[in-house]
């Protein structure tokens, strides 16, 4: 039986499979061997792929994704591209590129190589991205941004012809501190660099009290222009001390704002409650009662069997101990001068050109009497103040809430009282003779409590006519800038007549 030596078919066909299979695996050996100098397929660097690129090659995609594109701040309908070199953003490719390497050379040759054949790469870990910005080049650039595209909020004005506010117009904001977070993570990211600051409503402030003495300003000067008269105001924020002085300072005829004192003075000397009859002097002192005998019985009673002269003089005597220096008494109502004394020299009545002719026998001003009103409601409400302090050994709540009751007695429906709704509780005392009109009282009003003291001079002959409008606007401008959500119409102001 004869062997056929020479191979056969399938043996052939067995080799050729062989060699193709050396050569196919030679071949992708060689290729696999080439890829060993770069990074290994799937890494990425900061979420960017640079598998089988070279380091150079990775640093400029790098570069491309992160410095190069820009990142769109959105403000509201606005957009603005931040260049990440405005913000001093920088990468570290140092530290990348090193743990890059690192990731390259720690895999093992042929289970590489068994991935790579079978195009299922062995997994790598992802080098995280390292960069670093400057948070104050950043909000340089925001602050910029802000000032371009922010709507400041427009301030409550006066509303022309009246004595009341408008409403400002609201703003935006935009609030750089929070808007970071979301630029810094656009910043980190290669793709959709979108960040959107906050932008914020800012409402408008409140009327400040420097709004409110332009108004009246605007007011008074009327009057002043027209008459060549001077009218004094004087307001007194309780809660946080802010004023309003206008000719505050002018002395003027103290008239009835001088019960006030008289009738602090009275509490001050007794050494018991007052018996019915001094309480009904005191009530017809501080209420609508405009005549003065019951003024001048407590000045004769504090000054006792020296008589109302020395009780004028007592009542002084406590205005400057109480820091009220340019208030005074020398003689009961409608008494003359006493022998021996002259009008003394007061801050106020001592300057070259008085605007007024007050009375040579009593003066003060609005500022002395509003500052008086503003003792008498902290020590009412238990907050101390200068009485208490100026006469320590003394209890004076009850009496000071005494006073506040007898003036809330005081209903005339005009002057102060004219200007703040009807049911507006109000501690007042007013008064009028023929060249001076004056009202002076404590308004306890929703917006907060306030002293507000009037004193209107026109030479000659004050009318009625002008100083109860005149009076009536100054209190609704007042009641308006403390009850600014909630503001008092009343009737068609007199700023148009």
């Amino acid at each position: 039986m004869n062997r056929n030596s020479s191979p056969g078919l399938g043996q052939w066909i067995t080799v050729s499979l062989m060699v193709a299979v050396s050569l196919f695996l030679l071949y992708k050996l060689y290729q696999y061997a080439g890829t060993r100098t770069d990074y290994p397929t799937g890494l990425t660097i900061g979420d960017v792929d640079v598998g089988q690129m070279t380091p150079e090659e990775a640093t400029a995609l790098l570069t491309e994704r992160y410095l190069d594109a820009p990142v769109i701040l959105y403000h509201g309908e606005n957009s603005f591209d931040l260049m990440p070199a405005q913000a001093e953003f920088v990468l570290d490719f140092e530290t990348m590129l090193s743990n890059a390497d690192i990731e390259r050379t720690r895999q093992d040759f042929w289970s590489g190589f068994w991935g790579f054949l079978w195009g299922r790469p062995v997994e790598v870990n992802p080098v995280p991205l390292a960069s670093n910005h400057n948070i104050e080049a950043l909000r340089n650039v925001l602050e910029e941004i802000k000032s371009v595209v922010d709507l400041p909020a427009q301030p409550p004005q006066p509303i022309p012809g009246t004595m009341a506010f408008q409403y400002g117009t609201p703003g935006t904001e935009t609030n750089i501190e929070a808007s970071f977070a979301d630029i810094e993570a656009a910043l980190q990211r290669p793709s959709l660099r979108e960040a959107r600051l906050i932008v914020e409503p800012k409402d408008p402030d409140r009327p400040s009290i420097n709004l409110l003495t332009r108004l009246l300003v605007n007011r008074l000067q009327l009057f002043e222009q027209d008459t060549s008269g001077m009218a004094g105001v004087f307001i007194l924020d309780l809660a946080t001390g802010e004023e309003v002085n206008i000719n505050s300072d002018v002395p003027v005829t103290a008239i009835d704002l001088m019960k006030l004192p008289i009738v602090l003075e009275t509490y001050r000397t007794l050494n018991q409650l007052p018996s019915l009859s001094q309480r009904q002097l005191i009530s017809d002192t501080l209420g609508v009662n405009i005549e003065n005998t019951s003024a001048n019985e407590l000045l004769a009673g504090i000054g006792g069997e020296e008589g109302p002269y020395k009780g004028a003089d007592m009542v002084t005597t406590t205005m400057q101990r109480l820091g009220l220096v340019n208030t005074f008494i020398l003689a009961p109502y409608d008494a003359g001068m006493p022998a021996g004394k002259k009008t003394p020299e007061t801050p106020a009545n001592s300057v070259e050109a008085l605007r007024t002719v007050p009375s040579a026998t009593m003066q003060t001003t609005a500022e002395d009497i509003g500052t008086l009103l503003s003792m008498i409601y902290y020590c009412a409400t238990g907050q101390g103040g200068a009485l208490l302090a100026a006469y320590p050994a003394d209890d004076w709540q009850r009496e000071c809430l005494e006073m506040l009751d007898y003036m809330e007695r005081n209903k005339i429906g005009s002057f102060l009282e004219e200007g703040v709704p009807p049911e507006t509780t109000i501690a007042h005392r007013h008064g009028w003779a023929g060249d001076t009109h004056v009202d002076a009282g404590i308004i306890f009003s929703p917006g907060g409590d306030y002293v507000i003291v009037e004193v209107i001079y026109k030479p000659e002959w004050l009318e009625w006519e002008l100083s109860s409008p005149l009076i009536a606007d100054v209190s609704m401008a007042a009641y308006n800038y403390f009850n600014f959500d909630d503001p008092y119409e009343g009737e068609l102001s007199a700023v148009n007549n």
